[in-house]
């Protein structure tokens, strides 16, 4: 496998001559996030960086080191697994940067989760928390979103880190929410990348993420990668994802290759099981989650712990990082919101 600027531009769908700033606005655009790469190839391919070029870099590796601190600070409060972002950095070659925005954690322990949800409110200057509870097969878990200011710029985006109780959701019908975390950390990676294709299509840098992990597996993460594709239920996207990989000439390899055509089976497997699921009106192997989402009721009504307080009227969820009524879509009616107001002292609706 071959990351270079010429490889990057065929992930994008570029001439090969285009000129590297146009190649950089491409690179930065939502559906690539791959400018911090396009930046460090130029540097390590000895382009002419100037102070434009150092001051990206700069920006990058600050944030870099940012999400390794807010790593450390959250292991400090129980165990946690980075899901890709920082994660991955490691398979890239030396000196070439993963764009990465925020910083994915699992933290399977609900008590674990909210001390570390605490823990990150307390010591960065959060000003937008979003939470959100998942139910399945009688199981609780959490998705909480916690955003704070760049202490680079008011013009770099903000950063931002994601708790989760479970990394794999699933898609609402045919797949179940899967709580497990895959042993092998490589494995886990590109089933997560896989994963993300029930909610949006792959980025430019998901397909260099696949190319990069899968140009690291040796044998044994092959035949790990065969059984738990299989397992995860995810042996569809997985071969959607190297299929993308494989069609980029300067990514491919005999391994992406001979993965993309040997998982077929079981992709072929996994699209019959799915299709008798949705037929059955169920997930058939396990239940699909339901999703729960905050409305934020204010700061007056935040608690040290979690707190679930549930009857046949509402759920509200009091948390270190304020109140929130859960609704099963993402407007919410006005009586019910003010139905909270009224029962809760010191909640306020938004804005």
């Amino acid at each position: 496998m071959e990351l270079s600027l010429r490889t990057v531009r065929e992930v994008m769908g570029l001439d090969p001559d285009i000129r590297l700033g146009l190649v950089l606005e491409r690179a930065a655009r939502r559906d690539h996030r791959l400018a911090a790469t396009v930046c460090s190839l130029a540097a390590a391919e000895g382009h002419r960086m100037g102070t434009l070029g150092t001051a990206l870099l700069d920006v990058e590796r600050a944030r870099r080191d940012e999400h390794e601190r807010l790593v450390a600070l959250v292991r400090r409060e129980g165990p946690a697994d980075v899901l890709k972002g920082t994660a991955l950095q490691a398979y890239y070659p030396p000196g070439v940067l993963r764009t990465s925005r925020d910083v994915d954690l699992l933290v399977p322990d609900e008590d674990d989760l909210w001390a570390a949800v605490a823990a990150v409110a307390r010591e960065r200057p959060v000003d937008e928390a979003r939470v959100s509870m998942l139910e399945s097969d009688g199981h609780r878990h959490w998705a909480v979103a916690l955003n704070w200011p760049s202490p680079e710029s008011d013009l770099d985006p903000v950063y931002a880190a994601e708790f989760l109780s479970a990394p794999f959701v699933g898609n609402s019908t045919t797949v179940p929410l899967r709580p497990r975390w895959p042993a092998n950390p490589l494995v886990a990676h590109l089933l997560l990348i896989a994963e993300e294709l029930f909610q949006q299509p792959l980025r430019g840098r998901d397909v260099v993420d696949v190319a990069v992990l899968a140009d690291a597996m040796s044998e044994r993460d092959v035949a790990d990668l065969h059984r738990d594709a299989a397992h995860w239920m995810l042996a569809p996207e997985v071969v959607e994802a190297l299929t993308r990989v494989n069609a980029v000439p300067g990514l491919a390899t005999a391994t992406s290759r001979t993965l993309a055509r040997e998982l077929g089976a079981a992709a072929g497997r996994e699209r019959e099981r799915r299709s008798a699921a949705a037929g059955a009106g169920g997930a058939g192997a396990g239940t699909a989650a339901v999703v729960h989402y905050g409305f934020p009721l204010g700061p007056a009504l935040s608690s040290p712990t979690v707190v679930v307080e549930q009857d046949a009227d509402m759920t509200v969820v009091r948390c270190p990082v304020g109140g929130y009524l859960m609704v099963d879509t993402l407007s919410v009616p006005l009586e019910l919101a003010r139905a909270a107001v009224d029962r809760h002292p010191g909640a306020v609706l938004p804005g």
